[in-house]
């Protein structure tokens, strides 16, 4: 079952993707649509799952579950993975390749493949960690690189 994405319990779970590229209106409106579709009708062993979505910055996906009453599993997990790959095909953008650091560099959001990290960004860069869990962690979604994952590239 969609519901709007504030209402869900802080402690729901997240999956995030970034886009390589900045989304465009159109992309983000078939992402839209197409995304509250498969969330009204996702369901775990034929219970209907709590769920939302948004899209920040024009290029991350963050969808949330309150998995507190029925959890979620391998069928339920693979439906959205194959609906992002979907995205990936229909719209010819890349959103699955975790090799990628969103770095915050001046203005702008850069997507930077892991091993030219170094060379582009230092430890105080900000930038987006895609490994955060909870919906409570979002305040943790931008921070600087010497305190998340990809310090260890640095």
């Amino acid at each position: 079952m969609f519901v709007p994405f504030d209402i869900l319990n802080d402690s729901s779970r997240l999956w995030l993707y970034g886009s390589e590229t900045e989304l465009t209106k159109q992309q983000t409106e078939h992402i839209s649509e197409k995304i509250t579709t498969f969330l009204e009708d996702w369901e775990y062993h034929q219970k209907k799952l709590t769920a939302s979505f948004k899209i920040s910055e024009k290029r991350f996906i963050i969808i949330a579950l309150d998995d507190s009453e029925y959890g979620v599993g391998g069928c339920s997990m693979d439906g959205l993975q194959r609906l992002i790959q979907t995205f990936e095909n229909e719209l010819s953008i890349t959103l699955m390749n975790r090799l990628n650091v969103f770095c915050k560099i001046g203005e702008e959001i850069q997507c930077i493949p892991s091993f030219k990290l170094k060379s582009v960004a230092n430890s105080k860069t900000l930038f987006y960690d895609l490994t955060i869990q909870k919906k409570t962690d979002l305040h943790t979604f931008q921070k600087p690189i010497s305190e998340g994952w990809c310090s260890r590239l640095m």
